[in-house]
């Protein structure tokens, strides 16, 4: 028993002298690491980086290599010693940057143990815990790299810095190298630009708003986020109070003052106004794909290779420029816009509008705008999956019910009102119906086109699982630059290819190099993709998207237009439309923000539509045009139509039988085609006059003065439509030649009877719109003429019942006088198609 309580008492005491030596070995780490830590942190001290910043500055290129901008920091042109800061912003910075700044010495234990802590939490490396000492010493010694490490090397300096200056000194150096935004750095420089005063005579309210920014400059600098950089500066003032820096009055009193306006010398620092939304997209970019901060860009040292176009952000800014291009201006302000043109092959930004009044750092509504899409959503969220789902059932001259109808008592309606039992896939894109885009969605179901829309890269919510996204009723919306993005797949093959506008950037001094990498996402069959294309393309050349058509080039594309909810019918809350060319995508908005009863926008998509041709015209001039290719698949079927002679259409006006008719004639197509003939009136709708015709020639008889244009369709054996001729115009050359026959037989100067009121010819209209003026007809004129009063301003009509009545009168010369901006000799062109409008769906 005794040799056992030996051993114990021996083990024991082994226990006991291991312990005392762990604890001696642990206290001499501690004291060892400590002076080592002391020593380390002497010899990362350089003081000359104390006094200056690096001077070199970072250069932003585009796409080509050509130099935009230098971010040339605004020199710290006068150091501002300690006690010419004032005392405000000394205390404002230590309430919400190092409560116990003045006590600690370089490390507060407390913060960092709170901040490992949240750090294991979140599973990240977050920036808290750091005292002003160590903000120091980051920012002048160390680089960007987050790593525990660095902390390390980062607390070693601190504590280095607060044995070598006093913490006066630390504060005067801290308030004398942060960065204060746009470009700025030092406090003097930033009490200029901002307030334009000296360090040592801001106000309470002015000090907590320079104590806010360096958190982070281009969140809470006041010219970049107005509403954050006020929230902010409150905290700081409600904390000083609760410090007892400041009184509840005095902090009531500096929350009540408005925050700085932006300044000449700050609206100067560097940047082309115009690629202002654009480098603000780069800067965040940088710090979000890359870990580079904009106050890292402006140490200096980088170079940023962008995906901008030069020539078509300059297109951009300079179409921009023009009022014309824009709906008309409200009673306070003018309808908002944007637009936002990328690669169509790699998604790089080539140009971007945040706004027609974007400002540093503002709301970009290209990039963070969530608005309805409109019929622009059409093709993304029924017809492309549609067919890519099943080809052999859905494709472009698939057969569409058109019927007025109900889905679970939702009732979309065509913008025209004008419903038939069914119409192809084809003209339903073409014309932007509504009934049969819904139909469509109801058969191949909701669920479907959501993963689709996934892909296209759309963000969604829980609430748009329904019909209404066949039209662009979404819950939240979504952006131009999101719509540019999924319609790269109609460009590219099926293809989308995210948007970014960093192609690489580096920094040769620290060794650090980023390129990025394209990332795109097969979303369409090849097939699937070109057959949506082909009906895009239709859509610009003959339906609502024509005022995007650019010479000489290949566009297609969609129009898009949402009901204004504080308006009628006639008035669209947003605009839209999303095309391309071989080269480029492009997604252009307009709609007034916010809208209300004085702010209402009566024109629509041509408008956008016009916006996208003027500036792809003007940005790719001097570029050799493109061609769109056809997936390798279907090039024998591309080789063996191209074979097929296009339809080339004639429409002469003349007499017969005293009346007065078109007659339509052509060459082209195949032997076993059939043909469609339709008048378009001057509001761009399309109406069947003929149909299945086996012959080249139709004789249209004209019952009315309204003065059409006419176009023909060719159809297969089994009714598949192909190319269209072009619309063309009336040659009226034969008229007036019987015309000038007449003039010489009727010397004595007797008049020809004139339908309408009597003293002046009608117009040239069929009875009158909501739009147009109403006017007489030339036959039968006493009934018809009573028509022109359905037009609001028809006045065609009251005498149309006199003594002429039913008699065929022949229009004289006078009425075929040439009018500035014809074309065809004597003959008034009919103004340009309106855009769709629609009672209560989100539409075309």
């Amino acid at each position: 028993m005794a040799t056992k309580a030996k051993k114990r008492v021996k083990k024991k005491n082994k226990l006991l002298m291991f312990t005392v030596s762990f604890v001696i070995f642990l206290i001499l780490s501690v004291i060892g690491g400590y002076f080592s830590l002391l020593y380390a942190g002497e010899k990362m001290i350089d003081t000359t980086k104390l006094d200056a910043l690096k001077t070199e500055p970072s250069i932003i290129f585009d796409k080509n290599g050509k130099k935009i901008m230098s971010l040339v920091r605004q020199k710290n042109s006068d150091y501002t010693p300690f006690n010419e800061i004032s005392p405000m912003l000394i205390d404002a910075l230590l309430s919400v940057e190092d409560k116990r700044f003045y006590e600690h010495k370089g490390i507060d234990v407390v913060r960092i143990g709170g901040a490992i802590v949240n750090d294991i939490k979140k599973g990240s490396l977050a920036e808290g815990g750091s005292t002003i000492t160590q903000q120091l010493a980051r920012r002048v010694f160390l680089s960007a790299e987050k790593t525990f490490w660095r902390k390390t090397k980062e607390m070693s300096i601190a504590v280095a810095l607060e044995r070598n200056y006093s913490k006066d000194q630390i504060v005067e150096m801290y308030l004398n190298q942060i960065y204060f935004g746009e470009g700025v750095y030092g406090v003097g420089d930033a009490a200029r630009v901002y307030f334009n005063k000296k360090p040592s005579d801001l106000t309470i309210s002015e000090a907590a708003m320079l104590a806010a920014i360096p958190k982070a400059p281009s969140v809470y600098a006041p010219f970049a986020n107005r509403e954050k950089a006020k929230e902010r500066r409150d905290t700081i003032l409600r904390l000083m109070n609760e410090d007892g820096h400041i009184t509840l009055e005095e902090k009531e009193k500096a929350q009540a003052e408005p925050l700085p306006e932006e300044t000449k010398v700050t609206s100067e620092s560097g940047f082309k106004k115009g690629n202002r939304a654009f480098i603000d997209y780069v800067f965040r970019e940088a710090e979000a794909k890359y870990d580079v901060t904009e106050e890292e860009l402006y140490r200096g040292g980088w170079y940023v290779y962008t995906t901008l176009d030069s020539n078509m952000q300059d297109a951009m800014v300079n179409q921009y420029s023009n009022p014309k291009n824009f709906p008309k201006d409200g009673a306070q302000r003018g309808v908002e816009s944007a637009m936002i043109v990328v690669d169509s092959k790699n998604g790089g930004i080539a140009g971007m509008i945040g706004g027609r009044n974007y400002v540093a750092k503002g709301f970009n509504y290209a990039t963070q705008m969530q608005r309805q899409p409109g019929s622009t959503f059409k093709p993304l969220a029924v017809f492309a999956p549609a067919i890519d789902l099943n080809s052999k059932k859905w494709g472009r001259n698939s057969s569409l019910s058109n019927k007025k109808q109900s889905f679970n008592g939702y009732e979309p309606r065509n913008y025209n009102n004008k419903y038939s039992d069914s119409v192809s896939m084809n003209r339903a894109l073409i014309d932007s119906l509504n009934v049969p885009a819904v139909w469509l969605l109801n058969e191949i179901g909701v669920g479907e086109s959501l993963k689709y829309l996934k892909n296209f890269g759309i963000d969604l919510s829980p609430e748009d699982r329904n019909l209404a996204i066949a039209l662009g009723g979404l819950d939240k919306g979504t952006s131009p630059l999101k719509m540019a993005q999924a319609y790269t797949a109609f460009a590219n093959g099926g293809v989308v290819s995210e948007a970014f506008s960093i192609s690489k950037i580096e920094n040769r001094s620290l060794g650090v190099a980023h390129v990025h990498e394209v990332k795109q996402t097969n979303v369409l069959k090849p097939e699937a993709s070109w057959e949506v294309h082909t009906m895009l393309e239709r859509a610009v050349q003959e339906g609502t998207g024509k005022a995007a058509r650019i010479s000489g080039r290949p566009v297609a594309g969609k129009t898009g237009t949402t009901q204004s909810m504080a308006g009628g019918s006639n008035v669209n809350k947003d605009a839209w439309f999303v095309g391309y060319t071989p080269e480029y995508v492009a997604a252009v908005w307009m709609g007034f923000e916010p809208e209300d009863k004085q702010h209402l926008m009566t024109q629509g998509s041509s408008m956008t539509a016009g916006m996208f041709s003027k500036v792809l015209g003007e940005g790719l001039k001097g570029v050799k045009s493109g061609q769109f290719v056809q997936p390798a698949g279907l090039r024998g079927q591309e080789e063996e139509e191209e074979t097929v002679p296009p339809i080339d259409l004639a429409a002469d006006m003349t007499l017969d039988n005293d009346k007065v008719v078109v007659v339509l004639s052509w060459i082209g197509g195949l032997p076993d085609y059939t043909y469609d003939v339709y008048r378009i009136k001057p509001s761009g709708e399309r109406v069947l006059i003929a149909k299945d015709l086996a012959e080249s020639q139709y004789v249209d008889v004209l019952d009315s003065t309204t003065l059409y244009q006419y176009m023909v369709v060719p159809k297969t054996a089994d009714g598949e439509e192909k190319t269209p001729s072009k619309m063309v115009d009336v040659n009226t050359k034969e008229l007036e030649k019987l015309f000038e026959g007449a003039e010489q037989h009727h010397e004595d100067g007797t008049e020809f009877p004139i339908e309408g009121d009597g003293q002046q010819p009608g117009d040239w209209s069929d009875g009158g719109t909501s739009e147009q003026p109403g006017g007489g007809f030339p036959g039968n004129a006493g009934n018809h003429g009573n028509n022109g009063n359905n037009g609001n301003n028809g006045n065609g009509g009251n005498s149309g019942n006199g003594e002429n009545s039913g008699e065929i009168p022949v229009t004289p010369p006078d009425i075929f006088t040439p009018d500035p901006g014809t074309t065809s000799p004597g003959i008034e062109l009919p103004p340009p198609p309106t855009e769709e409008t629609q009672s209560n769906d989100t539409h075309g």
